[in-house]
């Protein structure tokens, strides 16, 4: 059963209904019903019949669709040793059965079975699939068009034209259900000589069950193959099927009562078997009430308020676990398992790390989340995924990192890592140097520090590297004071660095001992260019 849009129901419907409007008075000419029955009476005339038919059944009320394709052969229709392979295949599986002088051969989950069938009963079944012997006495309407390749007859009927005809069109449903066909009509196209091509169907129905109807459009094309030399049909051999035991009947029923489930989407038919109209239909995990099952594996239900039937491979005592198809990337909220199955009992596939991405396929009504993970089909606690990219916590504390410097001044520094991850920049301006004279390019240093983000915030800056020639001299910078006492000053720089003074053995060329606020020129010497920024011994301080 596919999802497929109602409205194409409904333009048939509304198609038909004017269809019918324009022509249901027209009297037929009787050239054309002569032709028109002429055609459909003559594949009696042929001795062989290839058909191929495809069906689609759509639902008012679940906008869900039905599949149906038959091919059918038949042989030694002018003879009285009549052949025919029948194969359908339908949503709920497939079939094939043959007729061979008076015998139907059939498949069934008891085995393969032989029956009597007689000549009539299986044309009776050939013409239910194809609706062949459809001839002008059971239409409302008909007429024709020509052209050189040959005709196309355009032809509609009514619930009241086709009288006991309808039994062909809606094999299965029975008596308990009220079923009225609101509109039918077709075409049929033959070819110059009047063989029959193709033949389409379109139909309207309604099922009404109890208080319940619901509305259905089924729309069916044969194609008939012609073929001159006749049709050749190769029966496999038919020995190994046997009659059923005549106290046993073919197919039987036993009661059982209980609550069930559908595991797929499916038809619900009028009776048990693959040709059977369509009752409706059913979503994967709908609960039904089943009333029975039948001995050729069909499983019955109540519903709406009537018997109906679902293949049973399809119905299961425990409610399925549904998976909705979905695609996209989720994240890991914490470390967790991928699972074979969606389950806590299933094998661990391996794990996911806290802020791991891991591609999504899928999720189920049980709680779980359908993965790919490493080839495999994996299962993932949805409460430990999330669509959020988790934010990573990048703060550092007293990290340490040596390298080579591409560049120091003051208040910064930007070295290229020995470990291979690239450069990286620091602030220097709270840094305590540890220096054997000053920084030049290209010394290797070993740098702790701290933080979110570049620049991180140097701690402590080492560099044991001597450089010849370079001798202590004096540098002056001039600031405001951030705080002082007797032993330290802090300055807020005019060049951008904080630094720290010691000025406990400091001359201190001002009328009062400096405060927080004012400006001052602090003096001291260093070999290492200057760019010390804590614990600087002070020679003068000057107000």
């Amino acid at each position: 059963m596919k999802q497929k849009r109602w409205i194409v129901g409904v333009l048939g419907a509304l198609c038909m209904t004017a269809f019918c409007g324009l022509y249901a008075q027209a009297a037929f000419a009787p050239e054309v019903e002569t032709a028109y029955n002429t055609a459909v009476q003559g594949q009696d005339a042929l001795d062989g019949l290839d058909v191929s038919v495809s069906e689609t059944t759509v639902s008012s009320a679940t906008n869900l669709s039905a599949e149906k394709k038959v091919r059918l052969k038949v042989s030694g229709i002018r003879s009285n040793f009549l052949k025919a392979s029948i194969e359908l295949l339908t949503d709920e599986g497939s079939s094939l059965s043959y007729y061979l002088d008076g015998s139907y051969y059939t498949e069934t989950p008891d085995g393969k079975q032989k029956r009597a069938m007689e000549r009539a009963d299986i044309w009776t079944m050939i013409n239910s699939e194809i609706y062949l012997d459809m001839t002008s006495n059971y239409l409302k309407m008909l007429y024709s068009r020509e052209d050189e390749n040959g005709t196309t007859y355009y032809f509609a009927a009514t619930a009241d034209t086709l009288g006991d005809y309808a039994a062909k069109l809606l094999s299965g449903i029975g008596t308990e259900e009220g079923v009225t066909i609101d509109a039918l009509l077709g075409t049929m196209d033959t070819d110059a000589d009047g063989h029959v091509l193709q033949r389409s169907l379109q139909i309207v129905y309604t099922v009404a069950q109890g208080e319940n109807t619901e509305t259905f459009f089924t729309q069916t094309l044969a194609q008939f193959h012609q073929n001159e030399e006749g049709v050749t049909i190769d029966l496999p051999d038919l020995s190994d099927y046997e009659e059923p035991k005549p106290e046993e009947p073919v197919v039987t029923i036993t009661p059982l009562l209980r609550t069930a489930y559908v595991t797929a989407d499916v038809n619900v038919r009028a009776a048990g078997n693959l040709s059977a109209a369509i009752l409706g239909g059913l979503y994967a995990g709908s609960g039904v009430t089943q009333t029975g099952y039948t001995s050729d594996g069909w499983v019955q239900i109540q519903y709406n308020e009537a018997p109906g039937y679902v293949w049973g491979e399809y119905v299961s005592d425990k409610k399925p676990v549904l998976t909705k198809n979905s695609s996209g990337t989720m994240y890991a909220t914490v470390g967790v398992n991928v699972r074979a199955s969606y389950s806590s009992d299933a094998e661990i596939l391996g794990g996911l790390a806290k802020g791991q991405a891991v591609e999504i396929t899928g999720t189920t009504d049980n709680g779980w989340v359908r993965v790919k993970f490493a080839g495999k089909t994996g299962y993932v606690y949805a409460d430990y995924l999330s669509w959020s990219e988790p934010v990573t916590d990048s703060y550092v504390t007293n990290a340490v990192v040596s390298g080579t410097v591409l560049d120091a001044s003051y208040g910064s520094l930007r070295i290229r890592r020995d470990d291979g991850q690239g450069d990286i920049s620091f602030n220097t301006m709270y840094a305590e140097m540890q220096l054997a004279d000053t920084i030049f390019t290209g010394d290797r240093v070993e740098v702790s520090y701290s933080g979110a983000a570049v620049p991180y915030t140097a701690n402590k800056i080492t560099d044991y590297t001597r450089h010849e020639g370079v001798e202590p001299r004096a540098f002056h910078v001039e600031g405001v004071v951030t705080s002082c006492t007797h032993s330290k000053l802090e300055l807020s720089g005019s060049d951008g660095v904080y630094r720290s003074f010691d000025i406990s053995n400091t001359d201190i060329e001002m009328p009062d001992y400096p405060v927080a606020g004012q400006v001052v020129e602090v003096t001291w010497m260093s070999a290492a260019g200057g760019i010390e920024t804590r614990n600087i011994k002070a020679l003068r301080v000057r107000g």
